[in-house]
């Protein structure tokens, strides 16, 4: 890309939003479209300024955001540089499993099964899958990486019950929506899905191979399939340098205010 382009780096200068945040959307678009790729150098700051037109404080608040978030990295001396591209996560609705959204998304999804065994349901599992407290259910832990990069740690939750064959399975090789269509003809149907901000502990941040307190997100999951039975409760913690997420919304009937 060349720092001359000015048609690459704008922004709408009349926009009620701050342009600092218009100016970190622009260079995240570009990211995405693959027009900056992992390892281009951004334009010096006073090539950016210019473009943008924007002052070089405004212009260094986005960049520093940037750089906080993992985007970007600056080398002193040497200039500011697109770190490994980012993995967007669509949020919902998502009803396809990890690997198949990641395949889909050109990316090679792996697993490594930490734990698979049969544990008695806490109040909150049971809460989810819609059972009693302490029925057992099938726990299968595993560290999900894309292309070779460990991306997050998962824990399922499935009634024992209906599905005690899982116990038999590789998940390092196969996908769980696979297993259950396959062997069981249950199809996940709904999800329901919550994120919360939190910190890496001591033995997440060693999976991750970072610093424990590093700032990470748990998403929880309810999977359904037919009338809204409850199939799978999982509880995922996504390291934060290496996810962005994307939130599409749209509105059929929009309310108009008078």
């Amino acid at each position: 890309m060349s720092p001359k382009n000015s048609g690459y780096f704008t922004i709408d200068l009349n926009s009620p939003l701050p342009r600092y945040y218009q100016i970190q959307q622009n260079i995240l678009e570009l990211i995405q479209s693959n027009l900056l790729r992992a390892g281009d150098a951004l334009p010096s700051e006073r090539e950016l300024s210019e473009l943008y037109a924007v002052n070089r404080m405004t212009l260094r608040q986005a960049i520093t955001e940037l750089c906080n978030q993992g985007v970007l990295r600056r080398e002193h001396g040497v200039g500011t540089f697109v770190t490994e591209k980012n993995t967007a996560t669509p949020f919902f609705p998502a009803v396809t499993g990890f690997s198949e959204r990641f395949r889909n998304a050109g990316r090679k999804p792996t697993s490594r099964v930490i734990a698979l065994e049969i544990v008695p349901a806490n109040p909150q599992v049971a809460e989810h899958l819609r059972l009693e407290t302490k029925t057992p259910v099938i726990s299968l832990v595993r560290l999900r990486l894309i292309d070779d990069e460990p991306l997050m740690l998962e824990k399922s939750f499935l009634p024992y019950q209906s599905y005690p064959d899982l116990l038999d399975e590789d998940f390092s090789q196969q996908s769980l929506y696979t297993v259950l269509a396959e062997r069981y003809g249950v199809q996940i149907l709904e999800t329901e899905q919550t994120l919360e901000p939190v910190l890496l502990t001591a033995q997440e941040a060693e999976l991750f191979n970072l610093k424990s307190g590093l700032p990470a997100m748990l998403v929880s999951i309810s999977a359904y399939s037919t009338n809204r039975q409850p199939v799978e409760f999982s509880k995922s913690v996504i390291r934060g340098d290496r996810c962005r997420y994307y939130f599409a919304v749209n509105t059929p009937n929009p309310i108009i205010f008078r």
